[in-house]
């Protein structure tokens, strides 16, 4: 049933069998959790927050306009919660995204290698905190959960060419931030 197309699980969700909303869950929440994390949230916040997303998704299923974009809205509802929580915290911090998608495996990487791909990761976040969020939200949503800028619009409710600029200008800052960084550096 987790192989079932996002539409057909909601549609069993809503004709009452509410079991199967956990296929849903069990398919977004790493993503949803990477996506809070990135934006800032400590591991922490970021697992309150996905919980009340869900719990949001869950009691407003029947607004899912289209049960085939459901990834869409519940990326929506992940938006604006994680936005509401940000605007009550006065200061949050940040930590790495070891356990949570996108991330390189030690097992079969020499210590020196994995030692700088955590570095890198690490300069990659940093790079990304100092974007403004607008910005930050709209990368990490193209490059980490990888939507589309229409799904991308979905969830900010901005505009094609605002969410394009959005990219554009986020690009533009992570690469000045991450150049001085990433130069090559001659060996001795």
């Amino acid at each position: 049933m987790t192989e079932a197309p996002d539409a057909t699980l909601v549609a069993k969700v809503l004709a009452g069998d509410i079991q199967v909303f956990g296929h849903l869950v069990e398919r977004y929440q790493d993503q949803m959790l990477a996506y809070v994390i990135y934006m800032g949230f400590s591991e922490t916040e970021a697992l309150d927050v996905v919980q009340e997303s869900l719990v949001r998704a869950f009691r407003h299923l029947k607004r899912c306009g289209d049960p085939n974009r459901f990834d869409g809205w519940l990326f929506k509802i992940v938006s604006n919660v994680s936005k509401t929580h940000a605007t009550r915290a006065a200061r949050r911090r940040t930590e790495p995204l070891e356990s949570y998608g996108s991330t390189i495996e030690a097992t079969q990487v020499r210590p020196d290698e994995a030692a700088e791909a955590s570095w890198a990761r690490e300069q990659v976040r940093r790079a990304l905190d100092s974007v403004p969020h607008d910005q930050r939200e709209a990368l990490v949503l193209m490059y980490l959960q990888d939507l589309s800028v229409s799904e991308i619009c979905e969830v900010t409710g901005a505009s094609a060419s605002a969410v394009k600029m959005r990219l554009k200008r986020g690009r533009e800052a992570l690469r000045q931030e991450l150049e001085p960084l990433f130069e090559e550096v001659p060996e001795p």
